[in-house]
């Protein structure tokens, strides 16, 4: 038994050993953790924490609201476009285009945000033409110093809104500048964009102007409903100052005007007030009107009418009013739940009217009694077939004899094919190649004209002339146009 319980007794001294030592090293352990609790608590009561929280939120804010984020949307396109006439003759031509939008927007607060686009657009090349100037020739121009500020800004305005208007559940916004007034509803499925503006199928071109929009859904019950009043200036009837002085053929000068901001003599300013109101948008059906009246609309007036238009002398001035109105259906999905193809198709169809007012005897589009004219615009895309993240779609529209349009800015470089006095059609096709960041598109378009002066603004160049009693009119005009477009 002692051989047994000696071995014992000394593993118990050692183990009772390492004990007191390790409970000597754990206290002062816990002392050294008590000095360094006591320096934190010292240089803790050092610290401003109120400055140090605004400092924070001065950071914060810069980074969230003050400063401008900007976004690019570069296109590169080939165009083969063609014209043939009532005589049989054709023209034709491929051109390729660069277009860049570099789009900026900036918060300083939860209401009120700027946004803005610069814009660059250009043929590949040099254009060639009697008045180029080889001082603005395209190999050179980039390198040499030049009299001339050419940057283009395609939208700069500001845009507030709030919740509540007038202490009602009504939501609304106000904007005041150069307002995004193309590639609207409609015209944005082509272009594989979201919508920047009402609907497209009247009016597509840029103005300076305001607009003002209430969402009428929590106080009426019923699901999107929106009006907005839009207002615009087309031309204001002011010299520039430093304008008046013109110089003559014969190298003399010739004053014009006063040469500082007052009116031009004979012109009024050309402006454009409208309603937008739409009853109804479920998300998947909706309902879109407007209604607009535009006053002293400018166009080319024939002074010495002849047989030969091509011979005679226009001047240009102001003719009249316009009004116009139109109602558009979209239903984004058709039925529910009948198939996934008809759930992923989109259909459209609106309607346009336009109504000439000359006056003091003037003429509008070759007439001085008020002529009407309406448009027919129809559309649907689905997803293609067989052909990962693409969309295909097909449009026709159709105009009147009379049928004016404002849509000047559309991206068609045959003309604008809602503005055809006659049948237009068209197929489009769009993929992400490189998910939206890089996207490609081939688009097709044939003009059918029944009458011309599609393309023309309001005054007698606009005049309406069957095309088959005209061997010089155009017949018919096409566009074939590939893209690659690259956004991030």
């Amino acid at each position: 038994m002692k051989r047994l319980i000696s071995p014992a007794l000394v593993g118990l001294f050692f183990l009772s050993g390492f004990a007191n030592a390790e409970d000597l090293s754990l206290k002062q352990e816990v002392e050294q953790l008590k000095k360094q609790m006591a320096e934190l608590k010292k240089a803790q009561a050092k610290i401003n924490i109120t400055a140090l929280r605004r400092e924070l939120t001065e950071v914060k804010a810069h980074d969230g609201h003050d400063n401008i984020k900007w976004n690019v949307d570069f296109r590169t396109a080939f165009d083969y476009i063609s014209y043939k006439k009532q005589s049989g003759k054709t023209e034709a031509n491929d051109i390729f285009t660069n277009r860049l939008w570099l789009n900026m927007a900036f918060a300083p607060t939860d209401n009120i945000t700027f946004y803005g686009t610069l814009a660059y657009y250009k043929t590949y090349g040099q254009a060639t033409g009697a008045n180029m100037g080889m001082n603005y020739f395209d190999w050179v121009v980039n390198g040499t110093a030049n009299p001339s500020d050419e940057l283009r800004v395609k939208e700069a305005f500001w845009l507030y809104k709030n919740d509540t208007f007038l202490g009602k559940d009504i939501p609304w916004t106000a904007s005041i500048g150069r307002r995004p007034a193309t590639d609207g509803l409609l015209v944005n499925y082509r272009e594989d964009q979201k919508a920047k503006s009402a609907i497209g199928h009247n009016i597509n071109m840029e103005f300076d102007g305001a607009s003002f929009g209430f969402h009428l859904e929590n106080v009426t019950g019923v699901p999107g409903m929106f009006a907005k009043v839009c207002m615009g200036r087309g031309m204001s009837n002011v010299y520039s100052r430093y304008s008046g002085i013109q110089q003559q053929a014969n190298g003399t000068y010739k004053l014009r005007g006063n040469g500082d901001y007052t009116k031009v003599s004979g012109f009024k300013n050309t402006d454009l007030v409208g309603i937008l109101f739409n009853p109804y948008d479920d998300g998947q059906y909706s309902v879109h009107t407007s209604w607009f009246k535009a006053f002293n609309l400018p166009g080319m007036v024939d002074t010495t009418p002849s047989m030969n238009p091509m011979n005679d002398t226009y001047q240009f001035k102001q003719t009249g009013d316009m009004t116009g109105g139109i109602i558009t259906f979209v239903s984004d999905g058709i039925g529910d739940g009948i198939s996934d193809f008809l759930d992923d198709t989109l259909a459209f169809a609106s309607f346009a009217y336009s109504k000439t007012h000359p006056n003091d005897g003037n003429r509008m589009l070759g007439s001085t009694k008020n002529e009407t004219g309406t448009s027919l615009y129809i559309g649907a895309n689905c997803d293609t077939p067989y052909i990962d993240n693409s969309r295909m779609g097909i449009e026709y529209n159709h105009g009147s004899k009379y049928w004016r349009s404002f849509t000047y800015g559309e991206d068609t470089l045959a003309g604008s094919k809602l503005a055809t006095r006659g049948d237009a059609y068209e197929f489009w096709l769009s993929k992400d190649l490189i998910g939206r960041a890089l996207t490609a598109q081939i688009r097709y378009t044939y003009m059918d004209y029944k009458y011309t002066g599609s393309n023309a603004f309001f005054g007698d160049l606009g005049t309406p002339m069957d095309v088959s009693s005209n061997p010089n009119a155009i017949d018919h005009a096409q566009d074939l146009r590939l893209y690659l477009r690259y956004r991030y």
